[in-house]
């Protein structure tokens, strides 16, 4: 009987530090270097799924239908972005030469005084958008709306200043005022005795 409890002692001693030994190569044969680098690969690929879902995302901004200007930079009303436009003026009719659009009191001019090559620099191409202007070239005195003068055609610069205002996607709104300078030489025979002359426009346009 003695004999039986030692064996079955001496074997149970022999399991436990079998398994000691086991779990403890275990433990030391764990990389633990790989898996920290699994580790991070994980966490590295989830932030580039969650940064991809975001940017898939559409933002409130450019789902807006109410912006009528969508390419601003993110604001609806000012910004900077320059652009230049180059027009020639044939009296009543204007015609784009070289740059950006024409404005809207180019298409839709009312008077008939100026033959002018005329550069205009646009601020940005938002809601709200000024710009400047310098022309070169000749005015007259409009018959139309000045028939009791003689009619008289002077070499003339231009120097001139606006905006361009869209209130809606529809409706577009425009203000021009211009100095223009009549260059003279010797006596002065014209029927227009100043040399400087002034004038504003304002312009709106509904599209249906």
């Amino acid at each position: 009987m003695r004999l039986k409890w030692a064996v079955a002692t001496a074997a149970a001693i022999a399991t436990t530090a079998i398994g000691s030994a086991a779990h403890a190569d275990e433990l030391r044969g764990f990389d633990w270097m790989q898996a920290l680098v699994d580790l991070d690969r994980f966490a590295r690929g989830s932030a580039s799924a969650d940064r991809s879902a975001s940017a898939q995302r559409p933002s409130p901004r450019t789902t807006s239908s109410d912006d009528p200007s969508p390419h601003n930079l993110g604001n609806a009303w000012f910004g900077v972005a320059p652009r230049v436009t180059l027009v020639a003026r044939d009296w009543a009719s204007s015609t784009r030469l070289a740059g950006d659009r024409l404005s809207l009191v180019e298409t839709m001019r009312l008077a008939a005084s100026t033959r002018m090559v005329v550069g205009r620099a646009r601020l940005s191409a938002t809601r709200f958008t000024p710009f400047l202007q310098v022309g070169l070239g000749q005015w007259r005195v409009d018959r139309t709306y000045l028939p009791l003068i003689p009619g008289s055609i002077e070499i003339a610069s231009q120097l001139g200043t606006g905006f361009e205002l869209r209130i809606t996607p529809r409706w577009q709104l425009a203000a021009e005022a211009t100095m223009t300078s009549l260059i003279r030489e010797g006596h002065n025979t014209s029927v227009i005795p100043q040399s400087m002359l002034w004038s504003t426009l304002v312009a709106s346009q509904i599209e249906f």
